[in-house]
């Protein structure tokens, strides 16, 4: 068996041979070439301790040095370096509390998490795997290495990680991983919302988002989504893994799919610690998901498009196919593009008339201006005729006189 390496991860491994170490490609980038996929990214272990690693190459930087790893520079790219180790005790369900250097492959792969992220490989030896990764690649199973309680009970965020690599390969958690994982499930609550929200997301918007019901069935939802039993415990389970399972893997979609039915949108995005504009950008989705969609006017079409802006279109389009069946939204994306096509106004920035021009009519600064702007926008919205400088300066002034 030989994996085509990127001529840099060669050459890394081959200094590090020439100098007397072992070297091998490991982990995730080992399984996806094995699985024909393109590596993210090629991770590197030795048996060198990082202070040789640095002796070695000259252009390094010590991004993990006190867990043995120092990034090596080639050209504009990086790739991690990592010494052979084993873990100490892990007291918090995510740290060890010490490292130390092994001069082992085995040992420093038995501390791995699954045994298809638990390989290694170079040119010269050829794959090393110890735990029986290739194996469970052919069928397409997730497994532990080792007990899969002493792997959880280090690392919480893993029972996230085995239903995430189930979604994104498309492969079944082996019964006693499974066991574990519903054994230990309140364990995840040690870790933080933002680890869990970007397993979480590689899990929705992965092939797969309908194995999001796995969290569901080990127990982990109780600690993580908690409003997602009230979905599974009752009659809208089988309606939101369909439409999670036809929609577009984008996360603003699925997002909204997924808070479409659990509600409680905005409450789920901030615990998750979620930043803003998707938080938005989600909430703003489901509060537009009604089947009435269907038969909107041109102008409350106009009113969604302001609301939503140019950029969110496409996903609320796709967020309404998914909910509501395929083509659901084609009158909707061809009457938008029309608006677009022929320039009507939604927008404020696209008054013909600015907050200046209200200025100038008499308005007190502040607020107001936005509030008779916003008065203006909905009448041109209304009638894409009156959005001329000429016609909307005595409308203006009008609508001014009325808010005074």
């Amino acid at each position: 068996m030989r994996i085509n390496m990127p001529e840099a991860v060669s050459m890394i491994i081959k200094r590090l041979l020439d100098a007397g170490y072992e070297a091998y490609s490991v982990g995730g980038c080992v399984r996806d070439a094995l699985l024909s996929r393109v590596p993210y990214d090629w991770d590197i272990t030795t048996s060198a301790t990082p202070d040789k690693v640095k002796e070695i190459f000259h252009r390094t930087v010590d991004t993990g040095i006190k867990h043995g790893t120092v990034t090596v520079l080639v050209r504009s790219e990086s790739f991690e370096v990592t010494t052979y180790r084993v873990d100490g005790k892990y007291l918090d369900g995510r740290h060890p509390e010490s490292v130390s250097f092994t001069r082992s492959l085995t040992e420093d792969l038995l501390r791995r998490d699954f045994t298809i992220n638990a390989m290694a490989y170079n040119d010269e030896s050829g794959l090393v795997d110890p735990y029986g990764g290739e194996r469970d690649l052919a069928a397409r199973i997730i497994r532990c290495v080792g007990d899969p309680v002493a792997r959880f009970g280090e690392d919480a965020l893993r029972m996230l990680r085995a239903i995430r690599f189930a979604a994104c390969l498309s492969f079944t958690i082996e019964d006693a991983t499974m066991a574990a994982i519903k054994e230990l499930a309140a364990s995840i609550s040690a870790v933080s919302a933002e680890r869990i929200c970007a397993e979480l997301c590689k899990l929705l918007t992965s092939d797969r988002p309908e194995l999001i019901s796995l969290l569901y069935d080990t127990g982990l939802s109780e600690y993580v989504m908690p409003q997602l039993n009230g979905v599974f415990e009752g009659s809208l389970k089988n309606d939101m893994l369909a439409a999670l399972s036809r929609s577009k893997p984008d996360k603003v979609v699925r997002w909204s799919i997924l808070t479409h039915f659990t509600g409680s949108a905005r409450e789920i995005m901030r615990s998750l610690k979620f930043d803003n504009k998707t938080t938005d950008a989600v909430c703003m989705l489901t509060a537009r998901s009604d089947a009435s969609y269907i038969s909107i006017s041109r102008a409350d079409l106009k009113r969604d498009m302001a609301v939503l802006g140019t950029e969110l279109l496409p996903a609320w389009f796709d967020y309404l196919d998914a909910l509501h069946g395929e083509g659901f939204s084609a009158s909707l994306r061809e009457e938008s593009s029309d608006i677009i096509e022929k320039g009507e106004c939604f927008l404020m920035s696209r008054l013909a008339v600015t907050g200046k021009d209200v200025l100038g009519l008499g308005c007190p600064a502040g607020i107001l201006v936005g509030k008779v702007l916003g008065e203006v926008l909905d009448k041109v919205i209304e009638d894409p005729s009156l959005n001329d400088r000429e016609k909307l300066l005595p409308l203006t002034k009008k609508i001014l006189s009325s808010v005074i």
